[in-house]
């Protein structure tokens, strides 16, 4: 374990982050780095969400088969009692890309990891919703845009099989679709409403209709001076 001379993580959050779940590889300022196994990973985040009272942030995929023959998912976590971060690693067999949901404990993980399945291609298993959210319906079935294996201007064939599939709604609601282009709308979303009379019962959300693929432009192509100067002439919204 790496222990950096600057240490300010409590001496409390150190002894607290001992658990059979979960490895610290290093020790920062305000951020701790671990790594937990495949098989722990559910166990892990319960720890850190009940326990320590981690607040997820995010997840997100990373194709480093080059490095290291296997792809990364991280979560990232904020202690806010303790002032402090903490990421978790697990990698991923590519003979066995999939990983545990861990919706069951944070519901706020689902969309993050219905992005790395669309994007790296490590499939959420026991997620509730297996629907893409990045990718068009059209796009061909395993086929991961950021996996390193795939060009940044590859082309691939659309797949007119792939129907869209639509969340089904409450019994007796109706559903008032808006979008995907609204004069109210900030960005391009569809969402549809399931309403009873007045009363909203439920939704289903689809949005990245303006994604264009600028993240793996970034990461295949651009060096780290250009990336900015794309990154600051993409509209905010």
């Amino acid at each position: 374990m790496l222990i950096d001379a600057k240490t300010t993580i409590s001496q409390d959050l150190q002894e607290r982050l001992r658990t059979p779940y979960m490895r610290i590889d290093e020790i920062r300022e305000d951020m701790v780095i671990a790594s937990a196994s495949s098989h722990d990973l559910v166990s892990a985040v319960r720890f850190i969400h009940d326990m320590l009272g981690g607040r997820f942030i995010t997840s997100a995929g990373s194709d480093t088969r080059s490095l290291t023959g296997m792809y990364q998912v991280t979560q990232l976590f904020a202690l806010d009692t303790d002032k402090a971060f903490l990421v978790l690693n697990v990698e991923i067999d590519p003979a066995q890309a999939s990983i545990p949901s861990v919706t069951d404990i944070i519901p706020g993980a689902g969309w993050a990891e219905r992005e790395v399945y669309d994007m790296i291609g490590v499939e959420p298993i026991g997620h509730p919703d297996s629907r893409r959210l990045v990718l068009p319906d059209d796009w061909p079935d395993n086929v991961h845009p950021l996996r390193k294996d795939f060009k940044f201007d590859e082309r691939p064939p659309a797949a007119p099989e792939n129907k869209v599939r639509i969340k089904i709604p409450p019994k007796d609601s109706s559903v008032l679709p808006i979008g995907p282009f609204f004069p109210t709308l900030e960005e391009p979303v569809f969402i549809n409403l399931f309403v009873h009379g007045e009363e909203i019962v439920g939704m289903d959300y689809r949005g990245f209709y303006g994604h264009r693929g600028v993240e793996k432009l970034a990461d295949a192509e651009l060096t780290y001076q250009q990336v900015p100067y794309i990154a600051e002439r993409i509209c905010g919204i």
